[in-house]
């Protein structure tokens, strides 16, 4: 079974951390939510309280398949302040391990180098931020774009596709396909 850290930090967009877990634990991966704050009740950027699954110190020397960061201006840059968190996803990318981020967060990935030659999106407003990518927001038909082991979405209504694209990736395309049809985004 893939395993995928989810990393919540106060002030992050619910929906789009709920849906791609959602979407993903549907597909079959195990997926941990990670507080990175000393309280494993995280509080969003529109006040919905989250009980996260691990605090960051217990999973901070274990291995996963996905990190993903989702995104919130707050809870972006409280991910962004987080020097362990920032050191383990340049780790984990140069191990090549998959790094996924939606919104904002693509610019915590920008900001170390981790989009350097990649293609990337984020919402809109973000792109100065995506240091070293070919940004695609000026198509607002690409939603989602994985490079290599790094895919990034540009908000909270592309958060299904996120989960989709992920476990096409982490799983396998049927799986996804399936779950399409299933959750109806057709």
């Amino acid at each position: 079974m893939k395993k995928a850290y989810a990393f919540l930090a106060t002030g992050f967009e619910e929906v789009e951390a709920l849906a791609v877990i959602d979407v993903l634990r549907r597909a079959g991966v195990d997926v941990t939510t990670v507080s990175i704050s000393d309280d494993k009740l995280v509080t969003g950027s529109h006040n919905i309280p989250i009980m996260a699954d691990a605090f960051f110190d217990d999973i901070k020397d274990s291995d996963a398949h996905l990190y993903f960061l989702p995104g919130g201006l707050d809870g972006t840059n409280n991910l962004g302040a987080h020097k362990e968190l920032c050191q383990l996803l340049i780790d984990k990318f140069n191990e090549g391990r998959h790094i996924s981020a939606v919104c904002a967060a693509p610019s915590v990935l920008g900001k170390l180098g981790i989009l350097n030659g990649k293609k990337a999106t984020c919402y809109p407003g973000f792109e100065e931020y995506l240091e070293g990518a070919t940004v695609l927001t000026s198509d607002r038909s690409v939603r989602v774009v994985t490079d290599g082991n790094v895919t990034t979405s540009r908000g909270m209504g592309t958060s299904i596709e996120l989960g989709l694209e992920l476990s096409a990736i982490l799983v396998d395309r049927e799986t996804a396909d399936k779950l399409a049809m299933g959750i109806q985004h057709l």
